[in-house]
């Protein structure tokens, strides 16, 4: 195949050299209507909900805490996917090779890439920080402070910024065309080692590396909740009273006060038990945002790993175009996801985000960051508690 038929091929064109119609004035609209709704769908969200994320943590004094300020971070990572690259993708829909120049070419790519990198790194900020909040309280009222998030953030972006440089090394702009007229912007073909390192470079950086930290702290995490409820379940569970009516009088009062004691233990344990329910839901659903990142972003970066080693094709014809543009489209729509998670799975998030759509002050705020302080507090005690509690049994 000649150069000039492997350009049209390329574009997906069967061009005619005698015809008079410009082949990049052709569109297939069965591709690109699907693909147009998608992105429309994913700005629209993305933009909306993690604004009133940014805007509601940054409001309210009840949701200024460790994790979700780490969640701001992640909500400012996803829009920047959204406000810069999407555009430049859309654009790109509509014309078959690259006319926005190499400094758009490389940039936009830069941006997708620090997204991804920074929301890996805010995930697994957020993986440690819950932790160290619950495997070990004590060094969390030092060490996991709002001053000390603020920080983290900072230390985030600047190691995102850094992380993301070898995508400038790796997408370049390619002439190409009978007269090399055109431009792609694509990966580095023609430099095999520096596109192959590339890749798994992103493979490790965003998913590899990332996950394993916080696959260790969510297990741990877990594991620790489970333990703290075995122990809780298993100091409660002591008779009320035996036998009541056989006993002497002065043992039927002391039954009485101890029953009094039962009674106050009970509704402690209840509490323990409401404080152990809130931290199972808040964790549930940062795993749950872990797991869609995941599912999002791994077949696009193993699909480009697979293509630099040659197992997959570069020029993609069929369904293997459709399977690359899917990933693409996964990878972004990521970016509108987690404010959905945080309505259906978090009240707190709901309520503020119908506050802010509703333009309300919150009528409780300062009785909120009060009880907003209880749980973590009970929880790191519900274990010093239960052992104490065994100990004098």
């Amino acid at each position: 195949m000649n150069e000039d038929n492997s350009y049209y091929s390329y574009l997906g064109t069967d061009y005619d050299n005698n015809s008079t119609v410009d082949p990049h004035s052709i569109f297939n609209w069965y591709e690109l209507a699907p693909t147009l709704i998608i992105y429309g769908i994913t700005f629209v969200l993305g933009l909306t909900g993690n604004s009133l994320i940014i805007i509601a943590t940054f409001r309210y004094r009840r949701m200024k805490n460790v994790t979700n300020v780490l969640l701001s971070s992640l909500a400012m990572s996803d829009l920047l996917l959204i406000v810069f690259c999407i555009p430049v993708k859309v654009a790109k829909l509509f014309s078959y090779t690259w006319r926005m120049g190499v400094f758009i070419c490389k940039g936009v790519h830069y941006m997708q890439n620090l997204s991804a990198i920074c929301s890996v790194l805010t995930l697994t900020a957020i993986s440690l920080e819950r932790y160290y909040a619950i495997v070990y309280p004590m060094k969390a009222k030092y060490t996991c402070t709002l001053s000390q998030a603020k920080k983290i953030v900072i230390v985030i972006w600047i190691l995102s910024v850094v992380l993301s440089i070898p995508t400038l090394e790796g997408q370049i702009h390619l002439p190409v065309g009978p007269t090399k007229e055109y431009r792609y912007c694509v990966r580095n073909w023609d430099n095999g080692r520096v596109w192959k390192f590339h890749e798994l470079y992103l493979l490790f950086v965003v998913l590899v590396g990332p996950f394993s930290i916080i696959t260790f702290s969510y297990v741990t995490i877990c594991r620790k909740i489970w333990k703290v409820m075995g122990k809780t379940l298993t100091t409660n569970e002591q008779p009320l009273s035996r036998n009541y009516r056989s006993l002497p009088t002065d043992e039927k009062q002391s039954t009485v006060t101890s029953a009094c004691g039962e009674w106050g233990s009970t509704r402690k344990s209840t509490n323990q038990h409401h404080d152990t329910h809130v931290v199972q839901q808040v964790i549930f659903m940062l795993v749950v945002v872990v797991a869609l990142f995941a599912i999002c972003w791994a077949p696009l970066l193993v699909d480009n790993v697979l293509t630099a080693f040659a197992v997959l094709p570069h020029m993609r014809f069929g369904g293997l175009k459709y399977m690359s543009s899917a990933f693409h489209l996964l990878a972004y729509f990521n970016s509108c996801v987690n404010p959905v998670v945080y309505g259906f799975m978090s009240k707190n998030f709901r309520d503020n985000f119908l506050l802010q759509i509703c333009f309300k002050p919150h009528p409780r705020e300062r009785e909120s960051v009060f009880e907003k302080t209880l749980s973590l507090k009970r929880l790191s005690r519900m274990e010093s508690q239960t052992k104490s509690t065994t100990i004098r049994s």
